[in-house]
């Protein structure tokens, strides 16, 4: 199941870091911070910020709540375990199974991506491919101008609203939607023709095959970083610390960085629009 860990926004990623650190890692099967793909617009055309879906909350999957309970309650001052009370013993907060497998649904890798909108010549929408198709009828706004859509679920006793962020035909062209577009071509000639329908679209799939396919070092001189890099992050949060980049990844527009944190050396993944170059920064 999944659970919930509170700490100070913008300190998410160190809390994720001290718990891949320092808990036992039989004892849960992940921790992570959910992102999103935030749209904004220059000129018209969309561009893509990755941002966490929700600040000052850290997400755990484990199958052992009890074990890694007792383990976090050495986590620094910054951060508190959400629980709830058995008796007279305090057990470990988690979200609700209908809660789990909305954010299973909608979430690859722990990346919630854009939603690709089709409008016809009236601005009516005609198809929806990406994580909001099967939650289209619980929209309960739509700003199609500043590229969004707001789904109202309940999550850890409250009502809260969830951003989907929209792309649309003039933006430019993301692999996994413009071959969504296409196999849904390919089922309408299908449907149309009385042949047998093409499988359904299975937009997280294709994006795991497509991200072990690509050529990892290419994609990434292209975001302007490469493994061995020393960058500034932007937030202020580390100050102007030179951190080594170790890893990147593209499909998440994320880099992997080598800190020092609680007296240890770890690595943290901070937003590609986070960081600068140091050559840059100076």
């Amino acid at each position: 199941m999944w659970y919930v860990i509170q700490t100070r926004t913008g300190q998410e990623q160190e809390v994720c870091a001290w718990i891949n650190t320092h808990v036992d890692k039989n004892s849960y099967k992940r921790c992570f911070v959910p992102l999103f793909e935030d749209v904004w617009r220059r000129e018209g055309i969309g561009h893509i910020n990755v941002k966490t879906m929700f600040p000052g909350y850290v997400f755990l999957e484990t199958d052992t709540p009890r074990q890694v309970y007792q383990e976090l309650k050495a986590l620094p001052k910054m951060s508190s375990v959400l629980y709830i009370e058995e008796g007279e013993e305090k057990a470990f907060a988690s979200l609700y199974p209908e809660e789990e497998q909305f954010f299973d649904s909608i979430l690859s890798d722990g990346m919630l991506r854009v939603s690709y909108l089709e409008l016809n010549h009236s601005r009516k929408i005609v198809r929806v491919i990406g994580p909001l198709a099967q939650y289209r009828d619980q929209i309960v706004r739509m700003d199609i101008p500043h590229r969004r859509a707001i789904v109202e679920l309940p999550m850890l006793g409250e009502i809260r609203r969830v951003k989907f962020c929209l792309w649309m035909d003039k933006d430019p062209k993301i692999d996994w939607i413009e071959q969504a577009k296409q196999e849904q071509k390919t089922k309408d000639h299908s449907d149309q023709s009385g042949q047998e329908p093409a499988n359904t679209w299975d937009w997280k799939a294709w994006q795991k095959i497509n991200a072990a396919r690509k050529d990892k070092v290419e994609e990434a001189e292209l975001y302007g970083y490469q493994v061995g890099d020393y960058v500034i992050n932007t937030t202020g949060i580390y100050g102007d610390i030179p951190l080594e980049v170790v890893k990147i990844n593209p499909g998440k527009r994320t880099v992997t960085v080598s800190m020092l944190l609680f007296g240890n050396t770890t690595n943290v993944e901070m937003g590609m629009d986070c960081v600068v170059r140091r050559d840059a920064h100076n």
